[in-house]
């Protein structure tokens, strides 16, 4: 038993020291690190930026918001390949959870057009904000073909504060769904 036990710590060691090294432009794989990103903040992205599923199984995307300040409303407007993909359901992300009272959350699905639009904010005078990176919504895409489908930010995006005054998006990050 005794030699058993060290065969297999051994063999777990070999295993894992005799590993393939990661080149080094394929280290970063988090769009979320905003160290990182090739865009300026305030932005927006996709997590994960990219899909491979089966075809005809569901995934869930986050619409994730980077670097933002005093964010009290948020319009945010996708396109995907209606072709190949259908939106199954939405809900709320986190990011406005922390804040002191709960966000209004509007989602709404064009299937014609391959459209989602996701609107989420706070009602009332209190002045209501929160700031950084996190989820705006969760969407579940279900793979209707085999290929590709891009998942893009629409221009019209717009974020506020709690005065109404617009906060400019400076990057938008692209997510893909490849359906096999």
């Amino acid at each position: 038993m005794k030699n058993l036990r060290a065969f297999l710590i051994l063999s777990l060691l070999l295993l894992f020291s005799c590993g393939k090294e990661i080149p080094e432009e394929d280290v970063f794989e988090n769009p979320l690190d905003e160290e990182e990103v090739t865009y300026e903040t305030p932005a927006l992205t996709f997590y994960p930026v990219d899909i491979s599923i089966d075809l005809g199984y569901s995934q869930t995307v986050d619409v994730f918001v980077l670097g933002v300040e005093n964010l009290a409303g948020s319009y945010v407007r996708i396109s995907y390949d209606k072709s190949k993909l259908s939106v199954l359901s939405f809900s709320v992300g986190d990011f406005f959870t922390d804040a002191a009272q709960a966000p209004v959350f509007i989602a709404e699905n064009d299937a014609e057009n391959g459209i989602v639009e996701i609107n989420t904010s706070f009602l009332g005078s209190d002045s209501v904000s929160v700031s950084g990176t996190g989820s705006l919504a969760s969407i579940v895409f279900q793979s209707m073909a085999d290929g590709e489908s891009s998942l893009n930010f629409d221009a019209a995006c717009e974020f506020v504060d709690s005065d109404d005054n617009p906060i400019e998006i400076k990057g938008f990050g692209e997510g893909v769904v490849n359906a096999q």
